[in-house]
């Protein structure tokens, strides 16, 4: 833009326009008369002569000059940051003056050719309070991440509505992370983003304290626990206002160290405590318990024998990662050669090892916890359950998919 003033003193091009009626003239070289970004720019709002008499000289200049030609990339880039710092002083109702204008000038910016013009753009829009809608939604949907991203994270122009849809369209995992950082997340868009599965977005929401997430959602999140990864129920540990019974049930999918993350919140009441304590004492009593001389598979045998290879012994073999010993429980539970039980969890079907605790007499629950920690299947292939505890597959699929591996 430096050479705004010198491009005034430059006799005009041949066969360049005459001035305008009202004696504005344009300059070809950059697409827009000095005067007019002078006007635009250079004069404080406060102090410019009738707005509503020279907005439509400025729209005229402005929008008529394709602001995709004018000069090049810097003074697009230019023209954009001084378009956004002129905003909050615009009058928000005036549709026939410079409102207008900048309106359409950025309307247009967002979608210039070149990604560091939006992407600047999007820098300068993000904590503007007044943003137009219909700029920031355009820069939100940008297929750029420098571009979409600022403006997911910070802008407070997108309202839940524009999120829900861009959610919905099921957009890259850095959009998502980006909407879960927000500095306040609503209940429906928090549920959104955990609805898409997406392992990164869903952790990202989970530390966000401005996050509202309703307690159905959160209530899932728990029952999918076990099959995700460490860090991830460790979220969910420290996760403020957790209700009472959703503790409970997450002490009895994690891990040893989870446990005493949940013993540390400072919400949780005494009989809530003694009872995390409580299963904390059986994880390690199953340890302790343990005769060093005894295999995994005579363990399960002795305890089947009594009736004891139930979901809470199961579970605590899982959260000890003893997989021969599951292995062991399966195939006596379910009635079923070990060889079969082995071919089953190392087949990375989630369907065949679902059909398999399902046989066994076990839960969903415990189901999701055996094909993430007996069969190692990763965490988006995980089947998890139907409505938080159903299984989701009908016994005729179940029976089907064991009968792929001889068990009939």
């Amino acid at each position: 833009m430096q050479s705004r003033k010198a491009s005034a003193a430059r006799p005009g091009p041949a066969g360049a326009p005459d001035p305008d009626e009202d004696g504005t003239s344009r300059d070809s070289g950059d697409g827009v008369a000095p005067e007019l970004l002078d006007y635009l720019f250079e004069t404080p709002f406060s102090q410019r002569p009738s707005p509503a008499a020279v907005g439509r000289r400025v729209g005229t200049a402005l929008v008529e000059s394709r602001l995709a030609g004018m000069g090049d990339a810097s003074v697009r880039v230019l023209l954009a940051r001084k378009l956004c710092r002129l905003l909050p002083d615009l009058p928000p109702d005036d549709h026939d003056t410079v409102t207008t204008v900048a309106l359409r000038a950025l309307e247009q910016l967002t979608r210039d050719h070149v990604t560091h013009v939006r992407a600047a753009l999007a820098t300068a829009m993000k904590d503007i309070a007044c943003a137009p809608p219909s700029v920031v939604r355009s820069l939100a949907r940008d297929v750029e991440r420098s571009v979409a991203e600022p403006i997911l994270h910070y802008c407070a122009g997108l309202t839940d509505d524009d999120l829900l849809d861009i959610v919905a369209t099921h957009p890259a995992g850095w959009a998502l992370t980006a909407i879960a950082q927000r500095d306040r997340v609503s209940g429906p868009v928090s549920s959104a983003i955990v609805g898409t599965g997406d392992p990164e977005a869903t952790g990202v929401l989970l530390d966000n304290n401005g996050a509202i997430i309703p307690e159905d959602t959160l209530e899932a999140l728990v029952e999918n626990s076990a099959s995700r990864p460490r860090d991830w129920q460790e979220r969910l540990a420290r996760r403020p206002a957790l209700p009472r019974r959703l503790v409970l049930r997450l002490a009895d999918v994690v891990d040893a160290s989870v446990l005493d993350l949940l013993l540390t919140r400072a919400d949780v009441d005494v009989a809530t405590a003694a009872e995390v304590a409580a299963v904390t004492r059986r994880r390690v009593d199953w340890v302790e318990e343990r005769d060093a001389t005894e295999s995994p598979q005579r363990r399960a045998l002795r305890l089947h024998s009594r009736d004891g290879l139930d979901e809470t012994v199961l579970g605590d073999a899982l959260s000890w990662n003893e997989v021969d010993f599951v292995r062991a429980a399966l195939a006596l539970r379910a009635v079923v050669h070990p060889t079969a039980v082995d071919d089953i969890l190392a087949s990375g079907d989630p369907r065949a090892v679902t059909a398999l605790v399902w046989r066994a007499g076990y839960s969903m629950r415990c189901a999701m916890q055996v094909q993430a920690r007996a069969a190692a299947i990763p965490p988006r292939a995980v089947l998890n359950a139907r409505q938080g505890t159903a299984y989701p597959l009908s016994p005729a699929e179940m029976v089907r998919h064991l009968a792929l591996y001889g068990v009939q």
